[in-house]
């Protein structure tokens, strides 16, 4: 009598297995650069960009990869998904199969940004002054190697040139500093070449009483005399308690004593005396 052999399913299964485990391996794999290497905070996260390929050089749309960072304090990595931890240098690798990609990165957090330029609200027209940049990470570090983007409102008034301000013709712009996330804007007033002095339309006054106003006509002139019109000119009082002036230079008289009322364009100067009884 023979005795009926049960069927043996378990290598079948386990063959089943073993092909579903086998799929596509992967045989090329790519990690793209980081768009700026400047982060705003500690904790900031970045999803890193890749392509791997199979033996087809088909792309792959959920490969199997294992990442890390050689440096954990600076950054860490999982499922391709970048946290900065402090500003510093990594390398993240990407294994698939017998397949490894590396990306050197340098992060930087950057906390501030200042940006200088001396003189820049009157620059005579073909001065050249040289920009001023200061950037730290959140650690108080300089930046040595930190160089924004500038761009000018108006290059036909002012433009930079190899981190240098140039004064081209008469005006006003807006020059603008951007790195990273962080960005500043510097006020540029232009001015004639041949700006040569100031003139005023009197040089002393007094008053009869109190809140009386005279206008103080202030000019600007080149060597040869010609009016400029283009030249700013700023007001001031050396005792609001004895006279005020307004932007425009409309002196009104406020309390009893004497004042100065100065007028300025630039590095020149030029004043005028006022007596309030």
């Amino acid at each position: 009598m023979k005795t009926p052999r049960t069927p043996i399913c378990l290598p079948l299964v386990a063959v089943i297995g073993l092909l579903s485990a086998c799929g596509p391996t992967p045989t090329t794999m790519k990690l793209e650069p980081l768009e700026t290497k400047y982060l705003r905070t500690p904790g900031q996260t970045v999803k890193l960009a890749y392509e791997v390929f199979d033996a087809e050089g088909q792309p792959m749309s959920d490969p199997k990869l294992r990442w890390t960072s050689s440096a954990p304090d600076v950054a860490q990595v999982q499922e391709g998904l970048l946290t900065v931890r402090k500003s510093g240098k990594t390398t993240i690798g990407a294994t698939g199969g017998k397949v490894r990609a590396a990306l050197p990165l340098e992060l930087t957090i950057l906390n501030s940004l200042d940006v200088r330029a001396p003189g820049a609200d009157f620059l005579e027209v073909g001065r050249v002054i040289k920009l001023r940049v200061v950037a730290r990470n959140e650690q108080g570090s300089s930046l040595q190697d930190a160089i924004p983007t500038f761009r000018s409102s108006d290059e036909t008034v002012a433009r930079v040139e190899d981190g240098q301000l140039v004064a081209v013709r008469p005006g006003k712009a807006t020059l603008s500093a951007t790195l990273g996330h962080l960005s500043r804007h510097i006020a540029v007033q232009v001015v004639p070449a041949d700006f040569a002095r100031l003139g005023l339309n009197l040089t002393h006054h007094a008053f009869q009483r109190r809140g009386q106003s005279v206008q103080l006509q202030a000019r600007a002139f080149n060597r040869s005399g010609v009016v400029l019109d283009t030249v700013p000119l700023e007001f001031f009082t050396s005792d609001p308690a004895v006279v005020s002036v307004s932007p425009e230079g409309r002196v009104t008289a406020v309390g009893a004593g004497r004042a100065v009322v100065s007028v300025v364009a630039g590095r020149r100067r030029t004043a005028a005396e006022f007596v309030v009884p």
